[in-house]
């Protein structure tokens, strides 16, 4: 294992981790009192870097009225979401 690879490895371990806990803390103060969905999104906008069926989930999210207001308050905060294309096409499955 090259340097290289070695140092994707832990950003991708360490992107994966952080994303992981704002995800939980975001979750678990959206029961309890704090800013719970300005933790929830950033951690899901990590997580959809590695994960298809999380950039979907925010894509799903996006279009729900709080959810929506929400990420343009954060983008105005300098937060950026970035819900490119997926790797699969839009017809579903990838044919085989």
């Amino acid at each position: 294992m090259d340097f290289a690879s070695g140092k994707k490895k832990v950003w991708r371990a360490v992107r994966l981790a952080v994303g992981w806990g704002l995800t939980l803390v975001g979750l678990a103060l959206l029961f309890l009192p704090g800013p719970g969905l300005l933790l929830l999104l950033p951690g899901l906008t990590l997580l959809s870097a590695e994960s298809l069926w999380v950039r979907r989930l925010l894509r799903r999210l996006r279009e729900k009225r709080l959810v929506r207001r929400a990420m343009s308050q954060a983008e105005k905060a300098g937060l950026h979401f970035d819900l490119g294309p997926d790797d699969e096409p839009s017809g579903g499955a990838p044919k085989a």
